[in-house]
């Protein structure tokens, strides 16, 4: 079975197709994979079933395209979020606040879609893959952009440092907006307050010097 859509390359059919993958965006979006249908998807497309099954095999290789199409969107937006040029000028004390609750509000615009994906991925290799990749990425950056600001950093060990703080704000913001699999505590406490403990909590363990 494919893994991805069979592309059209006639414009007609092209067009036709990019309101399949609007409409299973925003069904994925809105109501996760466990309520999404391809009956819904060709509601809301306009698009027959038939015809949604001349460009893929099954209701999964639909979800694996609509995966790798919105994480191109994705990772660009989260790429302006750690883009040093952005951040020109800011010392760490300004930077990990600032980058840190962009982070989280990224996940948060994103996170319905994002929800859905890490439901599925746990039996769904081809999701599990892709979307480890793009964390890894994602990381990769945010810790790059912290070790750009190597010089105020007092912790012993700056790499290991910056991706702790990445590793503790991801599994907050996941806990809270109910990524993965915690969903029982979604939503609990204040976001603004987490994302402000989770950035002081960072700083204290960035500029930590060990005493002598």
């Amino acid at each position: 079975m494919e893994t991805l859509a069979r592309m059209p390359k006639q414009n007609r059919s092209h067009a036709s197709f990019e309101r399949v993958l609007e409409a299973a965006t925003a069904l994925l979006q809105e109501r996760g994979y466990e309520d999404f249908t391809l009956n819904e998807v060709s509601r809301r497309s306009g698009v027959s079933i038939g015809s949604i099954y001349g460009r893929v095999d099954s209701k999964d290789a639909l979800i694996h395209t609509v995966q790798a199409r919105a994480l191109v969107d994705i990772e660009e937006k989260e790429r302006r979020v750690t883009d040093s040029a952005r951040w020109q000028g800011y010392g760490l004390d300004r930077l990990v606040p600032g980058v840190l609750s962009e982070v989280g509000e990224f996940l948060k615009e994103n996170s319905g879609l994002l929800r859905a994906f890490m439901v599925r991925a746990p039996i769904d290799p081809v999701i599990a893959q892709t979307g480890k990749r793009s964390h890894e990425a994602m990381a990769v950056r945010f810790e790059t952009l912290l070790l750009s600001r190597r010089n105020e950093i007092s912790h012993p060990e700056p790499e290991r440092a910056v991706h702790a703080c990445f590793a503790m704000a991801y599994a907050s913001y996941a806990r809270y907006l109910g990524l993965g699999s915690a969903m029982d505590a979604a939503g609990e406490g204040d976001w603004t307050a987490l994302k402000g403990d989770i950035s002081l909590m960072a700083l204290c363990f960035l500029k930590y010097r060990p005493a002598s």
